[in-house]
């Protein structure tokens, strides 16, 4: 028996993912492997950025300077969205000003990085102040460093700023709710701003990663089908999907995550949506037993990629015949790969 589900709409290919019962889904997880197979060679990357001290038995990356993340705004953030409340801004660099910028980033290039994650709070609007750092990514693009930029919302001067310098890569979250918005990013706008977002990135010929941020609002899914539309509906270089990952000091330090299975059904109907699309589990999910069980299904779901990857992933991975490759960088450059493989 097998579920055509190429031929459904995009409703009905989210509908029949996220509805589907167990019995159901072992069919989908084989159809969305096999149309990964068709679609892309037999391999899978494994990412482990500077983000984080990750060590396994098949890859030991202790270096936090292989391909850190940056913050611009040093601990600060106007919106303080429930589920970060700036905890996430902690874990990464200080560079308030250009100059700690390039100067973090010399060190970066002198320690034989990859490059960075530039990032940061953000400001009332909803847009991290990149602004005046763009002449110094400039400078760093030079130092011979890959820089993917985590953005917030884009106006046109961001998105042509951004153009001009050749960023590798552009992160950006995408909500579908604007209950979401309002409730959990505390920021006055509309899913209409994350569209035109993509829309400039589109226009602009930049590179962008757009992530779902599964369970989003309070553990519960709520804006997740609307984005997977909106996502499909732009020309994007990979899709990084994510798990609510409850951080401590936060409103959401108490709220149960979406069940590995559930993340798993935004997987498989982002793989069924966009089959061309490179498609990773991204960075951001509770550790343990759920890691493991989540890694598992995203492979079933036919990802391309996984950040931080279990054990478990590589022996799973080894039993399907897909060939791993490891990379101390951000998942998110995975399209980079593609691209060497149409130039030869």
């Amino acid at each position: 028996m097998r579920i055509q589900l190429m031929s459904f709409n995009a409703n009905e290919i989210i509908s029949e993912c996220f509805q589907s019962k167990p019995s159901e889904l072992k069919l989908l997880f084989r159809e969305a492997f096999e149309l990964r197979r068709k679609n892309f060679p037999n391999v899978i990357y494994f990412y482990s950025p500077g983000v984080i001290r990750f060590a396994s038995s098949f890859n030991d990356a202790k270096s936090l300077l292989k391909f850190p993340a940056i913050s611009i705004t040093g601990r600060k953030c106007y919106l303080n969205c429930e589920h970060c409340k700036g905890k996430l801004l902690e874990r990464m660099i200080p560079a308030e000003t250009p100059q700690k910028l390039f100067k973090i980033c010399l060190k970066i290039k002198e320690a034989n990085g990859e490059g960075c994650l530039i990032s940061g709070g953000s400001s009332k609007d909803g847009h991290v102040p990149l602004i005046n750092f763009i002449p110094t990514i400039k400078k760093v693009k030079k130092l011979g460093l890959k820089i993917v930029v985590h953005t917030g919302l884009i106006d046109q001067n961001l998105a042509e700023a951004l153009a001009s310098i050749d960023v590798d890569g552009v992160m950006i979250d995408i909500i579908g709710s604007n209950e979401t918005i309002n409730k959990v990013y505390h920021l006055n706008s509309t899913i209409e701003s994350f569209e035109n977002s993509l829309s400039l990135l589109e226009s602009n010929n930049i590179p962008s990663i757009p992530h779902i941020v599964v369970g989003l609002h309070f553990g519960k899914l709520k804006g997740e089908k609307e984005a997977l539309k909106m996502v499909a509906r732009h020309r994007i270089a990979a899709l990084v999907i994510v798990s609510l990952m409850p951080l401590e000091g936060t409103r959401m330090e108490d709220v149960a995550p979406p069940s590995p299975i559930k993340v798993a059904k935004v997987i498989l109907a982002a793989r069924f949506l966009m089959p061309n699309i490179p498609l990773l589990l991204g960075c951001a999910s509770p550790r343990g037993l759920y890691k493991i069980y989540l890694d598992a299904f995203s492979i079933k779901a036919g990802v391309n990629g996984i950040a931080y990857p279990s054990d478990e992933a590589y022996g799973l991975a080894n039993k399907l015949k897909l060939k791993v490759k490891t990379f101390n960088e951000c998942c998110s450059l995975l399209w980079k790969e593609f691209c060497k493989r149409e130039k030869t």
